[in-house]
């Protein structure tokens, strides 16, 4: 089992400079942020290629950053959907482009706690059990700036003590303002307001934020809808929900699950003799995904089980898998954009297993659609589920799965005889063809398992190296 690094702030007390404000006077510090052995703050003097882990900032700009944005920093995943649509984001980072995820993750990034310092650029975003820290360079010193910022890091913390950390440096700061008899400070009253919500108020605002909205300026618009749904939905699908669907849509996606779920059905049809034999073969991965202390990386639980469901059906890494009769799948489409909510499925429809998508699929894309349900059905404690475009662990797993499930990586490997020369793109393509999925899917199979430095090569390679 894999140890999470720690997220971890750590400061020393100092003087600041002439004529700062009271706030900052009395929080001004040395502050080193740091992920593990990873340094966040670590910096560079473009004058003297001197180099530093502490910046000397008011730890009051980044508490008051914390306080006002906490329901979006604890419960707010949408930031995982955007940056994954850049190609290398789980890689190495988001590259140069931030423009589009600033300015539609001013809640996330660390470096919008402003009032006139230059602060790392970090985003933070949740995973459900973990919580992801992306960092990047700066690509100049900026004005007014003694220094830039040089690291880069994507690693992924454990979102409970990650929580803790934050409300922990929170408390220092405000208890320090006391000490200097700085009060009744912006930062005293939004925090008072965090640390006193009651849980009605709390499961609201963590709903709102994983909408993706300020729970403080727009959860009176929202509530009645948000209310609607908990109480019609099952409870097991009310968080990848709330972390799929589009905000104005809440209602109408509840409606089209109300309508699914009618029309599919409870039913006492078997489940098949082939879904009934890979529960039981994948039964303790199953349980390795549902357990709570586990920090088990969701894409290498949903890659084991899809190598258990290949081997347990004897499909060869070089063959493409076919889907069969194992379940039935339709197209109950909506009438609006809302690629939020992908599918509704259920293990025990009238008619047997069952996946209800909102919309027709290309073949490549169906078929990952189906590798996506099928985690579901083989692993899955409950009978329905929902498959939203979200990056909790649930659908991050189910995701894993669908990737080894259409292109085993050692089938992949297989096709290249050699996976240390140039992939083409012709190669790519040959590869998407023989499995039926798409190019993205051969793609990132290359970039995170068969192109990795660890990847267990055995074959034409090993021959070569003899």
């Amino acid at each position: 089992m894999r140890t999470l690094p720690e997220f971890a702030l750590s400061w020393t007390w100092g003087a600041a400079p002439p004529d700062q404000c009271a706030e900052f006077t009395a929080t001004w510090a040395s502050l080193r942020i740091s992920v593990g052995e990873q340094v966040l703050s670590l910096a560079v003097d473009p004058d003297t290629s001197a180099s530093r882990t502490h910046i000397e900032v008011p730890l009051y700009s980044l508490a008051e950053w914390v306080a006002f944005n906490w329901w979006s920093l604890t419960a707010d995943l949408r930031p995982g959907t955007q940056i994954s649509q850049l190609r290398f984001a789980y890689r190495n980072g988001v590259g140069d482009q931030r423009g589009p995820w600033w300015v539609r993750s001013r809640r996330h990034v660390l470096r919008a706690a402003g009032d006139g310092f230059w602060w790392p650029d970090v985003l933070f975003y949740s995973e459900g059990r973990e919580t992801r820290v992306v960092w990047m360079p700066d690509n100049e010193t900026p004005p007014r700036s003694p220094y830039r910022f040089v690291g880069r890091g994507n690693p992924t913390v454990s979102t409970a003590a990650f929580h803790r950390t934050l409300a922990e440096f929170v408390d220092a700061v405000v208890a320090r303002l006391d000490e200097q008899g700085v009060t009744d400070t912006p930062l005293h009253t939004e925090w008072a307001a965090v640390r006193g919500a009651g849980d009605a108020e709390t499961a609201l605002f963590q709903k709102v934020a994983a909408l993706g909205l300020d729970p403080y300026t727009e959860s009176e618009r929202h509530e009645a809808d948000i209310t609607a749904a908990v109480q019609d939905l099952p409870s097991h699908l009310v968080f990848d929900f709330f972390n799929g669907v589009g905000a104005n849509r809440v209602r109408d996606q509840v409606g089209w699950l109300d309508r699914v779920r009618e029309q599919t059905g409870t039913g006492s049809a078997p489940l098949g003799p082939v879904l009934e034999e890979l529960r039981a073969a994948c039964a303790d991965l199953a349980e390795r995904f549902y357990d709570d202390s586990s920090t088990e990386n969701p894409w290498q639980i949903g890659f084991l089980t899809a190598r258990r469901v290949r081997e347990t059906l004897g499909v060869p890494d070089t063959e493409p898998f076919d889907f069969g009769s194992l379940f039935s799948h339709r197209v109950e489409p909506v009438p609006y954009l809302d690629r939020g909510l992908v599918a509704y499925g259920s293990r025990t429809g009238v008619d047997g297993p069952v996946l209800v998508s909102t919309r027709p699929y290309s073949e490549p894309a169906l078929r990952f659609l189906l590798g996506r349900a099928l985690w579901h059905l083989v692993c899955d404690r409950e009978d329905t589920f929902v498959i939203v475009a979200a990056h909790t662990h649930r659908q991050a797993v189910a995701r894993g799965f669908s990737l080894e499930l259409l292109a085993p990586a050692a089938g992949i490997a297989e096709f290249l005889a050699d996976p240390e020369h140039l992939v083409t793109s012709e190669d790519v393509d040959h590869m998407a063809d023989h499995f039926g999925c798409g190019t993205l899917v051969v793609e990132h199979q290359l970039d995170n398992r068969v192109l990795a430095f660890d990847f267990p090569w055995s074959g034409p390679r090993s021959e070569q190296a003899a």
